[in-house]
């Protein structure tokens, strides 16, 4: 299917099929490129997200103490950030730690 253009600065359209073609092939190179995330991946992303949470909360009350800044509520928000991402943190932990233990514990 090839449409003409009105003028010349309208370009054809491409064939519909073409353009779907092209969006399978890509979607499926994607997901075989994906794997599934692992433990380790999940872990490390979340010890990373409470780490800069808590570099940001740092940087806040620096400012804040300084007198630079006059967003109250954004200084809130990311110590609040900070808080949840550190308890986040802090039960995964507490889960694997338990995890860990019930499974040494298991008999073979």
């Amino acid at each position: 299917m090839f449409i003409v253009p009105i003028s010349s600065v309208v370009t054809p359209l491409e064939s519909v099929s073409r353009v779907f073609d092209e969006y399978n092939e890509t979607a499926a190179a994607e997901e075989e490129s994906a794997a599934a995330p692992t433990f380790f991946d999940v872990f490390s992303g979340i010890f990373n997200n409470a780490v800069d949470a808590n570099m940001q909360k740092q940087e806040d009350i620096m400012q804040l103490m300084l007198g630079d800044t006059d967003s109250l509520e954004q200084i809130q928000a990311n110590i609040t950030k900070a808080e949840i991402a550190t308890e986040l943190l802090v039960n995964v932990k507490n889960a694997v730690v338990d995890s860990y233990n019930e499974i040494i514990k298991m008999s073979i």
